[in-house]
């Protein structure tokens, strides 16, 4: 099947459109925009498992009272937040949804996916003050039902947005004083700001890509007689500029007579992008081939290069086997990059969740949401460390106990819990050794300061406070 750039026409520049007939601000040209986006991404071989990676980072390894349901539906909370950050992976945005009891809290969340909401029109000031649902906005869902609704503005459900101290004005001016009419609301977080429909990571690299395979099919084009020079112009002169729409004419008249010819004109840009190459010949006679094959191959480049920032993939996390050398320290390390980078995400999650439980009937009955970040080791090896470092703390203290019988005995008193009774330890095993040789280099070269390599050494090796000064040294040194 033929390439149709029109029909991705949007996802070259994503534009917000005020559509008066449905009272929304349209998102892309046809208000297909996130639909296609997550389309073009399911299709991807390299985007499709990068946002998923990024996205199981952002889950992390849980967080206390994940268990609570939290919907009339079962929702857990868990699986709340699991929404949160398939969203926030692809469009770094996420919506919650909140209905309310009589005594105005929250009574129920429930995840709204990005790819079906609209701001409703913007006021004077371009500020939303409602979030519009309907399941297909664009008519492009991979959901297929034997019924497709047209979006019309009937068909369109409106939410407040988030803002328990409301809720009692809107029950009476919305829903006519009966809570069981209201709507609830709806928080929508964007990172591009409270009113704008948030920019997805990978928008750049897709325009990239399309951008080629629009010069690919120009180049094929003009190309394809065997005949006709394509040139293109660059120029710092803007686009309306009489100058260059002379510029362009004169070029195409002094192409010959075995074509008119065909400009392909740059206009705005800087000194520095014009260089010395102000005119360049993209493809005449059998050379057009040559150029139509270069800049295919310069998409398919592209197009394995348009991961970045925390789409970043480690050589470990992108499937390579740890069997060709890598250790269990560099599989760590990838990690801690990774969770590195996608920190803000799961702060910003943590943040917004937070806020709606504070507002709500589950407020108490769960601590606040804080995610454990991903760890390369299984839950099983997690489970044997944490089991092993419980046992240590056991067996220290029953050494310690009969010490302090012993010493009794000998008519001297002891406190158990003192950290100068040192007794000796089990020798570390190889794995540990390796940690504790990292983490000291770490240190050493300034990679880490001591307080981070003193938390390590206590919560993962079950080093006490002497042991670490042996191998860290003291405080004030």
């Amino acid at each position: 099947m033929a390439f149709n750039l029109n029909t991705h026409k949007e996802v070259v520049q994503v534009s917000t459109w005020q559509d008066p007939q449905l009272g929304i601000m349209k998102w892309g040209i046809s208000n297909s925009y996130p639909q296609t986006l997550i389309n073009l991404i399911a299709q991807s071989a390299n985007a499709s498992p990068a946002v998923t990676r990024v996205s199981e980072f952002y889950k992390g390894q849980g967080f206390e009272g994940e268990d609570l349901i939290v919907a009339p539906n079962g929702l857990t909370l868990k699986d709340v937040v699991g929404i949160m950050a398939d969203d926030y992976a692809i469009f770094q945005a996420f919506a919650l949804h909140e209905n309310y009891n009589l005594k105005a809290q929250v009574s129920s969340i429930t995840p709204m996916r990005i790819a079906t909401l609209r701001f409703n029109e913007f006021d004077e000031l371009n500020y939303a003050s409602k979030v519009g649902y309907h399941p297909n906005f664009g008519l492009n869902s991979v959901e297929r039902k034997n019924i497709q609704v047209p979006v019309s503005k009937g068909k369109i459900k409106w939410f407040n947005r988030f803002n328990p101290e409301a809720v009692e004005s809107q029950v009476e001016q919305d829903a006519k004083g009966k809570l069981g009419n209201y709507n609830g609301q709806i928080l929508y977080y964007s990172k591009a700001g409270h009113s704008a429909y948030p920019i997805p990571p990978l928008q750049a690299p897709i325009n990239y890509v399309l951008s080629d395979i629009e010069n690919s099919i120009l180049v094929r084009k003009e190309s394809s007689t065997g005949f006709v020079n394509s040139y293109l112009l660059k120029s710092t002169l803007a686009s309306e500029d009489e100058t260059l729409a002379r510029l362009e004419l004169e070029i195409a008249k002094s192409q010959g007579s075995r074509g008119s010819g065909r400009v392909i004109t740059m206009s705005d840009l800087s000194p520095e992008e014009v260089s010395n190459n102000i005119l360049e010949e993209i493809g005449s006679g059998g050379s057009g081939a040559k150029a139509t094959i270069e800049s295919s191959i310069l998409t398919f480049d592209l197009d394995k290069k348009v991961i970045n920032g925390a789409y970043l993939i480690p050589p470990i996390l992108a499937g390579i086997d740890v069997a060709n050398g890598f250790s269990g320290t560099e599989l760590e390390d990838a990690y801690n990059i990774f969770n590195a980078l996608t920190q803000g995400g799961r702060d910003i999650i943590e943040q917004q969740i937070n806020r709606v439980i504070e507002a709500s009937v589950f407020k108490g009955k769960i601590p606040p949401v804080k995610i454990t970040p991903l760890t390369s080791k299984s839950t099983e090896e997690q489970e044997k460390e944490k089991e092993s470092r419980l046992q240590a703390e056991q067996d220290r203290k029953i050494e310690l106990q009969e010490k302090e019988v012993e010493l009794q005995e000998k008519g001297k008193d002891i406190n158990i819990d003192s950290p100068n009774n040192v007794i000796k330890r089990n020798p570390l095993s190889g794995r540990q050794e390796q940690s504790l040789q990292r983490i000291v280099r770490n240190y050493g070269k300034g990679k880490m300061t001591r307080s981070q390599a003193a938390d390590q050494l206590k919560n993962d090796l079950g080093f006490d406070d002497d042991r670490i000064s042996t191998w860290l040294g003291h405080e004030n040194e």
